[in-house]
């Protein structure tokens, strides 16, 4: 498309696209409170440590609900097709467990998906050579529970 010449009504996504639904990859399971990814394929899967940037994945937020789903229901697509159901993901500031990395520096800064259930502080394991985790988003705080993540803000994204 070109340049606009003129004004435009710009179409918004409903709830600022606070609240999305992604495909299931096959032989998946996402329970509900974890952070939920996309693959290289595009489908949901849980935030993982992953080998290589062909392997990266996207973290979108938190499994909400199955799509279509009995409330209270995890997404278990184990077995089944990438896309024969699909998970609600959300945006927000939520919390997740600290892997011992994250202190008072980072808030503020990007933390990083290091399974469905925690963050870190860096991008990949000590000693490691590639970037392993997905920017999960910013550290807003850090309490005695765990680390809040606002999912709005991922400024950091896989290499």
């Amino acid at each position: 498309m070109a340049a606009l010449t003129n004004s435009r009504n710009t179409p918004e996504m409903a709830d600022g696209g606070r609240i999305r639904v992604f495909p299931v990859e096959a032989n998946t399971n996402i329970f509900l409170g974890a952070m939920v990814a996309l693959n290289a394929a595009g489908n949901a899967v849980p935030a993982s440590a992953t080998t290589t940037t062909a392997n990266a994945q996207k973290v979108m937020g938190r499994a909400e609900r199955m799509h279509h789903g009995t409330p209270g229901q995890n997404a278990i697509n184990n077995p089944g097709a990438a896309g024969a159901i699909s998970i609600v993901a959300r945006k927000g500031v939520f919390m997740f467990a600290n892997d011992g990395t994250i202190g008072a520096p980072q808030v503020g800064l990007a933390c990083f998906a290091v399974d469905d259930n925690t963050v870190g502080a860096t991008d990949r394991a000590s000693g490691a050579s590639v970037q392993q985790y997905a920017a999960a988003g910013q550290v807003v705080a850090i309490d005695s529970s765990g680390v809040w993540v606002d999912f709005w803000h991922q400024a950091i994204s896989a290499s």
